[in-house]
């Protein structure tokens, strides 16, 4: 609670030089307007931020080394964005400058809940996207030594895999010359470069066509307020969120993409398509979906954020298997024209809906983050499904707010299908939702333990 705040300040402010070898003006990619729209659609920053502790005997040399580190050899780390009259958002990355570490004195207190007090505000402040780097350093020091450092990253710079890659290009640097092993990456910059040449322009005209006639055709929302309009919901919060655990339904989706011979991604979101049509009384289903480009040639450890959003449309059938072929072939096809400019996406969305004499609602979302998980060798038993099903676990909480109508985010675990459910109840009420993740997971597990099937 805001009562139960420390009151604790910045004991000192460590300068951090920078020299990078490359900078400009320009254009964001389409990996950052496709971050920044998320941004200004939600009114946060975003922001990802980590707290490690340290080891014994840390020195804050070793930290202004490995901020300047990130600044001199990524352009991300060093841009700053204009504006223009309309709004429309440019970067600007300097060659050189300074920035700062925070240090927090903990005497008193408990060094890891003042580098989480650090790490929350750092989170809830939004970033000066004008002014201010867009990543937050600070270190915890108590009774003279360093116990904690806590980094924040503006989301517009970075995705977890760049962010993971820029810290193993520090790990992997050679002990005596200090270089990394290999090249930065593409910078934003050239990226952004790139894709207005004549390919770049040939692959974003490709994947607007592609959103017209999809847009053109799907349902201009996936939630009509007709179904739920004497809908009375026993829960009176309007944002609700889920954490959904299901080893029982991670099984299933082993054994039946096996069976059909696709991955797991194709089961789970035919099933997510069938229950969803089922709720909400639309045929063709409709949805977002978030697509990591890095497996684009070229783009594997590009620098900055390189996900955007692909929509993908399905009619649902009567025949689960066939659903999930076509959920194969419907993805797969989203996934290849999710490389676009999402500044003129947003303008090909409103001519269309011009166009159709109605507004078009994109906010339902299919994030499925757990990649392609390669052949499945160990196919589940249909008593190893079912012995499972006693596991599965979903915990609803209240939350202050949400920019998706209903949104799924599938998260990566070994044993479980591991998921965020959110859902804006002015669209879905809670009790739907919770049967629509019922329908979901008994779809796919009728398919599984189904005594005919081999």
């Amino acid at each position: 609670m805001e009562s139960q705040r420390m009151d604790i300040k910045v004991a000192e402010h460590v300068v951090v030089p920078f020299s990078g070898d490359s900078g400009g003006n320009g254009e964001l990619s389409w990996g950052q307007q496709s971050v920044w729209k998320g941004m200004v659609d939600s009114g946060v920053s975003l922001t990802m931020t980590a707290v490690r502790e340290l080891a014994p005997g840390a020195q804050i040399a070793q930290f202004t080394a490995e901020y300047g580190f990130y600044l001199s050899r990524y352009e991300t780390m060093r841009t700053l964005l204009r504006f223009d009259a309309d709004g429309r958002a440019t970067q600007l990355v300097p060659t050189s400058g300074t920035a700062v570490i925070e240090v927090y004195d903990a005497d008193g207190a408990d060094p890891a809940r003042v580098a989480a007090e650090v790490g929350e505000r750092y989170t809830a402040v939004n970033f000066d996207y004008e002014r201010e780097w867009p990543m937050r350093w600070a270190l915890v020091r108590h009774q003279g030594a360093l116990t904690h450092a806590v980094v924040a990253l503006a989301h517009h710079v970075a995705d977890p895999t760049s962010a993971l890659a820029m810290f193993e290009d520090l790990r992997d640097r050679d002990p005596v010359t200090g270089e990394p092993p290999r090249p930065p990456g593409i910078q934003p910059l050239e990226q952004a470069r790139l894709q207005q040449t004549p390919s770049g322009r040939r692959q974003n005209e490709a994947a607007l066509r592609y959103w017209e006639q999809q847009l053109r055709a799907i349902p201009p929302t996936m939630f009509p307020a007709a179904v739920f309009r004497h809908h009375t919901d026993r829960y009176p919060g309007r944002f609700w969120q889920a954490e959904y655990t299901s080893p029982g339904l991670h099984l299933a989706l082993r054994a039946v993409a096996a069976r059909l011979g696709t991955n797991t991604g194709a089961v789970l979101y035919a099933a997510f398509a069938r229950a969803l049509s089922a709720t909400t009384g639309v045929g063709q289903v409709a949805t977002t979906i978030t697509v990591n480009n890095r497996f684009r040639p070229g783009l594997g450890n590009a620098a900055g954020p390189m996900a955007q959003l692909g929509l993908c449309t399905i009619e649902v059938g009567a025949d689960f298997a066939e659903l999930v072929r076509s959920a194969r072939r419907r993805l797969l096809t989203a996934q290849k024209h999710a490389y676009y400019s999402p500044f003129e996406g947003d303008e090909v969305v409103a001519a269309v809906a011009a166009d159709r004499g109605t507004s078009i609602d994109l906010r339902c979302m299919f994030n499925d983050r757990r990649g392609d998980e390669g052949p499945i060798a160990d196919v589940p038993t249909r008593a190893g499904i079912s012995d499972a099903l006693a596991d599965t676990r979903t915990v609803w909480k209240e939350v202050e707010g949400l920019h998706q109508m209903f949104m799924i985010h599938v998260n990566p675990h070994p044993t479980a299908v591991d998921a965020l459910i959110q859902v804006d109840t002015n669209y879905l009420p809670r009790a739907d939702a919770v049967r629509l993740l019922e329908l979901m997971e008994s779809t796919v597990l009728d398919a599984a333990l189904d005594p005919v099937v081999p």
